[in-house]
Formats: C-alpha cells, sequence, structure tokens
C-alpha cells in the first residue's frame, strides 16, 4: 500500500520546515505524489524552490497519468466542470486512487475529500486524512510525534477527539 499524498500534505511539511521529516518517513512506508501534485508544489510562490531541490532526496516517488489509461479517463471527468487548472492535482490523485487499487489518497481539503468519498468505491481502504496519516507514521515509529504536532498545527485543521489521548500517551 502507497499513501498518495495531496498537495495540501506535503505543503504542510514544507511550511513548518519538517519535509525531511516526511522523507524519512518516506523511506520506509511508501509515498507517492501524482504529477499534477508535483507541479502544482514546484509553481507554490512560497515554498516551490524548496520543494524543487527536495524533492529529489525525499523517496516520494512521483506517478504520471497515462494518456488514455483508466485514470486518465475518471480525470477527465472529474474536470468536466472545473474551470481553473486549481484543485487538478487533487482529482488526478482521486483519479489515480480510483483506478489503483495499491493506492490511498491522503488528503486534507474539504472538497477535495468530499469529492474521494464519492469516488472511491472499491473495496479496501482507499482515503486516509492528515490526522490519521500522521498517526500511522508515528506509530510505525518513522516520524516523531513532534513532527506530527508541528505538522497538523500547520494544517488549521480540526484535531480528531483521539489526538490529545494519543500524543498523551506516545
Amino acid at each position: 500500500m502507497t499513501y498518495l499524498l495531496d498537495a495540501n500534505v506535503v505543503s504542510y511539511f514544507l511550511q513548518v520546515r519538517r519535509e525531511n521529516d516526511l522523507a524519512a518517513a518516506a523511506s520506509k512506508t511508501p509515498c507517492a505524489i501524482v504529477d499534477e501534485v508535483r507541479l502544482e508544489l514546484e509553481n507554490d510562490q512560497l515554498r516551490g524552490t524548496r520543494f524543487v531541490k527536495w524533492l529529489p532526496t525525499s523517496n516520494v516517488r512521483v506517478i504520471s497519468i497515462a494518456v488514455g489509461s483508466e485514470a486518465d479517463i475518471v480525470l477527465s471527468r472529474l474536470q468536466l466542470a472545473v474551470t481553473t487548472t486549481r484543485g487538478k492535482g487533487e482529482r488526478a490523485s482521486i483519479a489515480l486512487a480510483a483506478t489503483d487499487a495499491g493506492l490511498i489518497f491522503t488528503g486534507m481539503d474539504k472538497g477535495g475529500m468530499w469529492i474521494a468519498l464519492r469516488e472511491l468505491w472499491s473495496p479496501g481502504e482507499r482515503l486516509l486524512a492528515l490526522p490519521g496519516f500522521l498517526r500511522r507514521l508515528v506509530d510505525a515509529h518513522v516520524m516523531t510525534g513532534e513532527a506530527a504536532e508541528d505538522v497538523m498545527r500547520q494544517s488549521k485543521q480540526v484535531v480528531p477527539t483521539w489526538w490529545p489521548d494519543w500524543r498523551a500517551g506516545s
């Protein structure tokens, strides 16, 4: 199983300068981004240069969607109602996860998560939010709890009910 990371997940690590923690985790826990997410992160005005330098050493695999593939067809359908390129990375990630049972879409964008809930129907775990991803990395001893705290704080997302007890016990 490979965690297919949405741009916002990687961006949270970059924002708190914890990208090396993600790279270390990805050396032991398979992580990937779709090519469209790579482009979004490269074009980020604040963190793009750092991302470009970090990616080749990150252990995070970049996956391209082949033209005419099943994922490409799903992506085309997801893009029908979109008039901007905003959200293309998450839609590409969802399309790829929808057509590859070995990928778990990992995100935290509310709109993207709702799209993923509608699209990811096949058996197996298909969708994971940022807090669950961070917990898995810490519980697998491939990331520190402090790094997870920093990333979660940066995300400004609602902390799950289990987070304080889990953090107190780890």
